[in-house]
């Protein structure tokens, strides 16, 4: 394991590993972990930095500050995440006298946008109060090691430990901030799609889902479409055929009957609404993967 001293950073040794394979050479293309850090003891404070890439960093003692461009400067503490990023300056270290340890990570490619877009990865000028968990640190470690081993292929597998790392740092956060907020119990998503599922012998009738759960209408169809990436009857269309797919893996019932179990009126919707989520007709499904056993 590869230590450096620099006094200015730390009195601590301190381990800093660059990516050491040509990019070409990686298969994952959508993401590139470009250098790994680990700092114990950091005293230095960062004033005015333009990164060129995409950062994370990870505060696991200690505490101090961190300043986004003009934004407030935010209170930083073991636990805390934060993220640098090319279209910002920052500015970050621990209070006077006093040092931290963190872990960072530089990174690059295209899966940026991704998150962005599908706002996995928001609020980045906002420091996350995610707290302390050894498996992340664990996975971190791991980045810093794969780096070093100076292969394509342990390279390519800290790009998707990075993005697996990423992906619990953003739902932590969220988690936490629902928690945070007082008038929104976390479990009424999970009640209002547990009770959407029991209902699906039954005519859809979505009053009776907001009547009962005691939200309004447009608050039923924000929470489906948040928590599921559909709009509200696609996803108990999409139910309702997975439910006739076991029907006519598992029974013998006419086709016309589990859609009228499911509460179709009109088997010729049932019959639409089956070839567009299953690709194929419901006879054709049958008849494929229906069990004789």
């Amino acid at each position: 394991m590869t230590m450096l001293l620099d006094y200015m950073i730390s009195p601590q040794p301190i381990r800093i590993i660059d990516l050491k394979v040509d990019r070409a050479k990686l298969r994952i293309k959508g993401l590139t972990p470009l250098q790994f850090g680990h700092l114990p003891g950091r005293i230095m404070m960062r004033r005015s930095a333009m990164p060129e890439s995409w950062a994370l960093t990870y505060i696991v003692r200690g505490r101090g500050t961190f300043q986004a461009g003009d934004g407030p400067v935010q209170r930083l503490e073991a636990g805390c995440l934060f993220w640098e990023h090319p279209d910002n300056v920052f500015h970050y270290g621990p209070d006077p006298g006093e040092d931290w340890d963190e872990y960072y990570v530089y990174f690059s490619g295209s899966r940026i946008q991704e998150w962005q877009e599908n706002r996995l990865l928001q609020d980045e000028d906002t420091v996350f109060r995610i707290g302390l968990d050894s498996k992340w640190v664990r996975k971190i470690e791991t980045i810093g090691d794969y780096l070093e081993s100076g292969l394509a292929d342990n390279a390519d597998r800290a790009a998707l430990l990075l993005e697996s790392l990423i992906y619990d740092f953003c739902s932590a956060n969220e988690s936490r901030r629902t928690v945070d907020r007082p008038s929104r119990k976390p479990e009424i998503a999970l009640q209002i799609l547990e009770d959407i599922a029991s209902g699906l012998y039954r005519p859809w009738d979505e009053r009776q889902i907001w009547e009962r759960n005691h939200i309004s209408r447009s608050t039923l169809r924000r929470i489906v479409l948040q928590n599921t990436g559909y709009s509200l009857n696609e996803y108990v269309n999409r139910l309702k055929v997975s439910e006739a797919k076991k029907l006519l893996r598992m029974t013998g019932m006419q086709i016309k009957v589990i859609s009228q179990k499911l509460g179709f009126d009109d088997a010729a919707y049932f019959s639409r609404l089956f070839r567009k989520f299953a690709g194929m007709s419901a006879a054709e499904f049958r008849a494929k993967h229906h069990d004789t056993g």
